[in-house]
Formats: C-alpha cells, structure tokens, sequence
C-alpha cells in the first residue's frame, strides 16, 4: 500500500513511556485523511531472456539445475523469514536473445530478419529456432525425460498455482529453457529481445482479442521480473522499425537514417572492427561506430514511463531487472561489507567506473586469469576477443585459450550491467547481476527470488505517523514509545509491556469507492468484511470496511476487515487487510481517522 499524507498536518509522537490516567482537556482533535492503495496479489510474471549461442549450453544446464532454487524461494519461504508469504502464482517465459541481423546474412543466424523475434517460447514460436530445435541437437541429452520431441508441448509461458507440483514445474522450464547445442546465431540482442516481447508485442493481459503468443503474459498487478541469461555484451542494434513514438532520444530520424543495421555486414569497413562480434566491443560509446540503441531506450530513470517500467504505470518499482552475465564471480563489494550475496553490498563504480567511455572498468586478476570489464580492452593474446570479464570458476588459466571451448570464458557486458545498476539505484535495490562463469547459479537465483519477495514485504509502506489506539497504550511490547502523543501529565501511570495484550482499535475508517464493474450489494458484505456506505463525491458506491481489535505486534485470529499492523518487519505501523478483505481491482480506498493535533 502507497501512504501520503493529506489534509490537516500531523505530528509524529516521539516518546512516550507511560499511560494517560485520562486525557488531557484541552486536546485539539482533527480528521486525517490517507489514500489507500489496493492490496496487490501475490504474482509475479518472470522473463528469461536466454542466450542460445553455441557457447551457452552448459550454462543453460547449469540453470536448469539451479532453477529450484528460485522457485522454492518464491513458494516456499524459508522459516527463519516469518513475515515472508509464499508467492502464490507464477508466469513464466522464455526469449531467446536472436533477432536477427537484417540486411545481411550470417552463417548460423538461420532468420535474417527477426530471428525469434522476442516471442515466447521459442521452441514453438521461434522462426530461428525451427532451423536447430533442441532435440536434434546436442542439447538434446541435458533435457529431462518430460519433455517431448515436439514443439507444441508447452503452451507460451508456464504458470505456477497452488496445485502445481515444484519439481515438474522446475523440469517443464528446463524443457523450455535447454536451447543450444546446434548452429545458432552469435549476434546477440539481449535487451532488445526483451523489449521486443514484453513493450513492442501486446504481451499485457486484458486486451480484447489478443492472439499473440505473448498476450496475457504480463499481468497488470503482478511483480515483472527480467532476468537475461548470456556470456556476450549485448548487441541490441538500432532498426528504426521498432522506434519509440516522438523518438525521445532522436535516434531515428524520419528520414530513415537512424538504423545502424550494416553492423552485420561483414563487408562494410566503417566499423571498428571487420570482426562482426568485436563491432559490439570496440567502438567509443554514443559515437559513430555505436551501433546501438541508447539504454534509456529500456530504463530511463527520468521517464518512468518509457522502457521496462512503462509496463506499470504509477509503480515502475514493480519491474526488477537480474542478469547473469558476463561479470567477474567475485564482485567488487562496498567498503565495510561482508555479505557478498546482498546486491546492496555490490559496488558499481569499482565494476564499471563512471566514464561513458568504458575506460574506468574494473581490471584485475582472478584465479583463473586476467579479467576486465572495460569497454576496448583488446586481449594481446587473443585477436578475436577483448580481455574476458570472467573464466570458467575453478579452470586453470591458459592465456593461449582464445575459444571457449578450451578455457571457457565470458565477454564483459557492460550494457546489460548498467541496466541492472540503474534499476539498483533508481529502485531500491531493483537490479542485481551475477556471472555466469560460476558452476552453480543456485546462490544467485535464490538471492532474486529473495528481493522479489522483499518487495513484498515492504508493501504496504509504512503510515507517515503513528496511530492513536483506543484502549490509549503508549508503549509497544518491550516498552518503547509507541501509540500516544505526549501530554505533558506527570499524573500518568507507568506503562508496561504487559499493558499491550490488550486488544485495541484505531480511531478510523477505511472507505472503499467501488469501480462501475463491481456491484455495491454483491461486494459490501459481511464476508468480505464489509457494509454499504453509500455514495462519494463522484458519485461512485463505496463501502466501509471493518476494523478488527488486535493486540500490538499481533495479527488478528478471526474475522474479515483491516487492522492496525504493528508485527515486526521493515514497517513498524502499517493498515492491512484480511485475505477475503482485500480491495477490489479498479477499486479507490481512503483513511479517515480522528487523531490528535498536539
């Protein structure tokens, strides 16, 4: 729930560690009045963008293996996180990172023109992938026995409810998520595929008639999450087919001229390299040899309503962005920080320093080798590649090993990086990145499985004040200043804990205004926890919810309605409803409490 204060300015009650023995006379009383944002389901919709490149099939092995860890994580939460409920549905979705390369034809990028072109579930949908299907390939021995040699085995995404079964859940995603092992295209699009299924396709619910394969992937309430899954930078290459309306950034002129599409011609001299993959490694950033598309295009933390987040509107911090990528195993961590699996502790300038240029990279050495995560580090060993950003976890460094194949390692994606420390820094903690050199990605799934519920459980935020109760208890349950607001009265009687297992009301309404769809006599029941309330000044039905008496740093034990919430977690006073409570969808709720000026 989203707190702002309105009308009569309030003060919070800094200290109080008695009880009134009767409230003072001249205590000024005033209405307060707080919008209440609808309580959200427990959903999220996960986004897989998974790199297919020949490189990458003992990592999507590795994810296969490692993905119970995340989903656990959401359904089943671990008992030491008490205020953690389990998540209570799942959407989730497949993408490959093959867009093609219009304009030219490159061996092993089997649809010139769109590649899989962002659709879900590739191994159905996937123009590109029709040419190397994962079981007539090497990816064939890595698939779990449930999956079937056809392509129309899975519907678009999976879905997860209370009846599904974790493990078939887990071997139904790697079914769709084992991709490799064939001749597949080397030119990646990470974070254009992504933005191609989930902002340029109709991939949001409730849109009249919708037959795409990616419609109804993205739920209106439902948390997004998008994690990508390569060893390559990102090459999202400008084709102004796909410009955003008014062109934000001025990328695509109408005169055509925006495209940068003649990357992919191997022929063409005026890129900075006739190495069709190091194009995406060595050329100046914003320059004329850059041939992608700005990242504001997928984050801008000034508009939210462009990119990824335009896809919830008024709350961008609904949309989390993960990658395992190409990143050292071992982060640079702030100073002070001991907890290398919090992305908090993660510190971004030492990964990628500050200069649009690239040039402030990390550059170090790791055990298995020299790594870098600078933008136009050229291997002097190695003239096909720049400095790797990390090496197969545990593999011995062999500085001659210019292919994966024989010392695996992964490009520095620095794009994909940024991305993630903007959606970090602008939302809370939103964006976190792990390498994909690492041999388990069990830690790294169950960490983003533990920030979405996190996100959970800071909704609802906290009341900008703490709320008077009737019985007047002033102290919380070990003693500390709580629900009164001073008086001066030196006549008060000490409080002590035991005074607050006395159940308490707070002086307030919550008053529901009920959308047009949804029927006032069907809806303002008692078991729902509700009555009629009448009409409200637009005229739309509304109607009272009742309150439910609860002991402080308690949950109520029966009944329907909200109460004040005061058990433990990062909020210490919190309105929250009962499961059969909740606010309807399209529904508007306010606050009405008496609560003291002084």
């Amino acid at each position: 729930m989203t707190w702002q204060r309105s009308g009569v300015a309030v003060a919070l009650a800094m200290g109080c560690a008695e009880v009134d023995a009767a409230p003072p006379a001249t205590r000024l009383m005033s209405t307060v009045i707080l919008p209440v944002a609808r309580d959200l389901p427990r959903e999220v919709d996960i986004l897989f963008g998974i790199d297919d490149s020949g490189s990458m099939l003992n990592n999507q092995a590795n994810l296969a293996r490692s993905i119970g860890a995340l989903f656990s994580e959401l359904v089943t939460p671990r008992p030491e996180r008490p205020n953690t409920r389990p998540i209570e549905s799942l959407h989730v979705g497949v993408i490959t990172a093959d867009l093609g390369t219009p304009g030219s034809r490159v061996p092993a990028c089997a649809n010139s023109d769109v590649g899989d072109d962002g659709l879900l579930n590739p191994i159905r949908h996937g123009l590109a992938m029709r040419a190397h299907q994962p079981w007539s390939s090497a990816g064939r021995r890595f698939r779990p026995t449930r999956c079937e040699n056809r392509p129309d085995q899975y519907p678009s995404f999976l879905t997860f409810t209370a009846t599904s079964d974790l493990t078939d859940f887990a071997e139904d995603f790697a079914c769709n998520a084992i991709l490799s092992g064939g001749a597949s295209c080397g030119l990646e699009q990470q974070l254009e595929a992504a933005y191609r299924a989930l902002v340029i396709h109709p991939a949001l619910e409730g849109v009249a008639g919708n037959s795409h394969p990616n419609a109804g992937f993205v739920r209106d309430d439902a948390m997004l999450a998008i994690v990508l899954v390569t060893d390559e930078e990102d090459g999202s290459t400008r084709d102004c087919r796909y410009r955003e309306p008014g062109d934000p950034d001025g990328t695509c002129p109408m005169d055509g001229s925006g495209s940068r599409l003649g990357v992919f011609d191997s022929t063409d001299p005026s890129w900075s390299s006739a190495d069709l993959n190091l194009r995406f490694y060595m050329y100046p950033p914003g320059g004329a040899q850059d041939p992608t598309w700005p990242l504001n295009r997928y984050i801008d933390p000034r508009r939210p309503d462009r990119g990824f987040t335009s896809l919830k509107p008024g709350r961008p911090d609904l949309v989390l962005f993960a990658a395992i990528a190409g990143v050292p195993i071992h982060l640079p961590q702030v100073a002070g920080t001991s907890d290398p699996n919090d992305p908090a502790n993660l510190d971004w300038t030492a990964l990628l320093g500050n200069n649009s240029d690239g040039s402030e990279g990390l550059v170090t050495m790791s055990p298995e080798g020299p790594i870098s995560m600078r933008q136009r580090n050229a291997d002097p060993n190695c003239s096909t590649r720049v400095v790797p950003a990390c090496r197969r976890e545990g593999s011995a460094y062999d500085p001659m090993a210019c292919d994966t194949t024989r010392q695996y390692f992964a490009w520095p994606a620095r794009r994909i990086a940024e991305v993630a420390r903007r959606f970090a820094v602008t939302y809370q903690g939103n964006g976190m990145i792990r390498s994909i050199c690492q041999n388990d990605y069990s830690d790294a799934l169950r960490t983003l499985g533990r920030r979405i519920t996190l996100r959970y459980e800071r909704f609802p935020e906290c009341l900008p004040r703490i709320l008077e109760t009737t019985p007047r208890i002033c102290c919380d349950a070990v003693g500390q200043p709580f629900g009164c607001v001073p008086s001066g009265d030196a006549s008060r009687e000490a409080c002590t804990p035991a005074s607050t297992r006395t159940a308490v009301l707070v002086n307030c309404v919550v008053r529901e205004s009920l959308p047009s769809s949804v029927s006032a006599a069907e809806w303002c029941v008692p078991a729902r926890g509700r009555r009629p309330g009448g009409r409200d000044a637009n005229l739309r039905e509304t109607c009272l919810v009742d309150q439910l008496p609860v002991v402080l740093g308690e949950r109520p034990t029966q009944g329907e309605g909200f109460f004040y919430d005061t058990t433990p977690g990062e909020c210490p006073q919190r309105i929250t409803f009962t499961p059969d409570a909740a606010l309807a969808r399209g529904s508007s709720a306010i606050l009405e409490c008496i609560q003291s000026q002084n």
